[in-house]
């Protein structure tokens, strides 16, 4: 497949000549096989495709909410460096559970 290479913008890219059949439909080629893309119009006439991975909707308000993911992180990088806190007192809460009358 013939390809150029632009340099004389500001970040060099490689562009890939496609067709858009009859169907509208656009084939991107091997290394795009099997993979999600989203495309984005970025002004007419213009359009990006980026590979992309989906994230089932029960997780994707985390990744809306900037605080909690970075609670997550920080939460997962200090289990990874063994900075883990102590869990709970189990037998002090099964002692209060027995202490309860039903």
């Amino acid at each position: 497949m013939p390809y150029y290479v632009v340099e004389n913008w500001e970040t060099p890219m490689t562009v890939l000549p496609r067709m858009v059949d009859s169907q509208g439909r656009l084939t991107l080629g091997k290394p795009f096989a099997r993979q999600l893309v989203t495309l984005r119009v970025v002004r007419e006439g213009t359009i990006e495709i980026q590979i992309a991975e989906a994230v089932p909707a029960r997780e994707a308000w985390l990744y809306k909410n900037p605080e909690a993911l970075r609670a997550v992180m920080e939460g997962l990088e200090d289990a990874k460096a063994g900075r883990l806190s102590a869990g709970p007192d189990l037998e002090a809460g099964h002692k209060l559970a027995e202490a309860i009358e039903d």
